[in-house]
């Protein structure tokens, strides 16, 4: 994942801030800000992942991470422009001859790249019950809400609902 930041978008946006600079905006198809937010959120994913489970089941478990709607929007701006581009739509050639370069240089082809952005965007953005099940027995014990947190969660429900959510990520891609 961490090529996607460092090695895709950071370039993607130094080449679409050159080109603004050159008052050609639309050259990359997104702004540079919309790439750097991407890349940033993408980043810091890559370096939560990066860091060592505090639990002794290192492996077993799943992190729950709240990102504002504003970030996972930029992914999601990032995913339909990379699709674009992968497409072959006119308006966004540059950008596929620009993914292709960096592609070349990393081992992957366009529809590669897409395909990773499509994994990081589908394992942020599962929406299925045992998400909201995981997330709601993660917040427990911090007693959010804290005017009525209701019963324990169920332990083999929170099982169950992991599961889900590994096989949600697998029919995705994610591994």
């Amino acid at each position: 994942m961490r090529y996607l930041e460092e090695k895709v978008l950071r370039v993607v946006a130094a080449a679409a801030n050159a080109a603004a600079f050159r008052y050609d905006e639309d050259r990359y198809v997104l702004s540079v800000g919309v790439l750097e937010g991407a890349a940033s959120v993408i980043g810091r994913l890559a370096a939560e992942m990066e860091e060592p489970a505090d639990d002794e089941h290192e492996g077993e478990g799943i992190r729950v991470l709240f990102l504002p709607g504003w970030e996972l929007d930029y992914l999601w701006q990032v995913l339909a422009a990379f699709r674009r581009a992968q497409a072959g739509e006119p308006e966004a050639a540059d950008l596929r001859e620009l993914l292709d370069g960096i592609g070349e240089g990393q081992g992957r082809t366009v529809e590669q790249i897409t395909g990773d952005a499509q994994r990081v965007a589908a394992m942020l953005m599962l929406d299925i019950p045992a998400v909201r099940a995981l997330a709601a027995a993660a917040l427990y014990p911090l007693g959010l809400p804290s005017s009525n947190p209701g019963p324990p969660p169920d332990a083999a429900a929170v099982r169950e609902a992991l599961e889900q959510v590994r096989a949600g990520w697998a029919a995705a891609g994610v591994r």
